[in-house]
């Protein structure tokens, strides 16, 4: 593949959200009553644009994610993740991000 066909690719960690009764988002429990980080990647067609933690993307199941860290990733290592299908411009309130961080940051440490 030559560099022309490459594109940059960035790995995301998230945590699965749901709508709320009151119009905004809420982490999506697990069997186990607990929130759990996944990773995805930008894919050749991902359509929107990454901002910041805190923003939503949608799966290619079309389940809604807030981002908690994004990273570089290789181009060569891509088919490791996941692609994600799109970048939704609907952010999460910076309460539920910053929960989200201490379950990443929890998350990080297990590894």
């Amino acid at each position: 593949m030559s560099k022309k066909d490459q594109y940059e690719v960035k790995k995301f960690y998230g945590i699965p959200v749901v709508n709320d009764n009151s119009g905004g988002y809420a982490l999506k429990m697990g069997a186990d009553g607990k929130a759990k980080i996944h990773t995805w990647r930008t894919g050749k067609h991902t359509k929107g644009k990454y901002r910041q933690p805190g923003q939503l993307l949608l799966t290619e199941n079309n389940m809604m994610v807030m981002i908690v860290s994004a990273e570089p990733m290789a181009f060569k290592n891509r088919h490791s993740e996941v692609p994600c299908q799109r970048f939704l411009t609907a952010e999460v309130s910076p309460e539920l991000l910053e929960r989200g961080r201490q379950i990443f940051s929890q998350y990080q440490k297990e590894l």
